[in-house]
């Protein structure tokens, strides 16, 4: 006698309503972002579901320009050179990974960065408040 069972499969459902993360806003280029009406909840991208209560009252918002470098790390990618890229915490406690552009002075977790635009690509760079040696915790 054979017995036969189906596995149950789950099915991922896109939560993104867009793969674009960079905006134009009257405060000037700005990441989108997604604020849950049920909960609070702020995350980065627009989304048709709030990813942490799940509810879909859910709407589009301007994400700070301005936030912390968590950690980072530097990439060396072939002939291109070193790639710096970090998790940036923003001013609202959202956390993101992006392209971080490293100026004269080192970077190190704990300083402020700002949000950089060039074309259609978007980084964080030591926010202009930032001076060597002082940090503004």
């Amino acid at each position: 006698m054979k017995t036969e069972s189906a596995a149950r499969v789950s099915v991922v459902i896109a939560d993104m309503e867009t793969d674009e993360l960079l905006s134009m806003f009257p405060e000037g280029p700005r990441l989108l972002g997604t604020r849950c009406g049920d909960c609070g909840r702020e995350m980065i991208g627009t989304r048709v579901v709030c990813s942490t209560c799940v509810s879909s009252n859910v709407g589009t918002i301007a994400l700070p320009s301005t936030g912390t470098l968590y950690s980072f790390t530097r990439l060396h990618v072939g002939g291109d050179g070193v790639r710096p890229l970090g998790y940036v915490d923003l001013d609202n406690d959202v956390r993101t990974l992006a392209d971080i552009r490293e100026g004269d002075t080192p970077l190190e977790p704990g300083i402020r960065v700002e949000l950089g635009v060039e074309g259609d690509n978007w980084f964080f760079a030591r926010a202009a408040s930032e001076t060597k040696g002082q940090r503004h915790d």
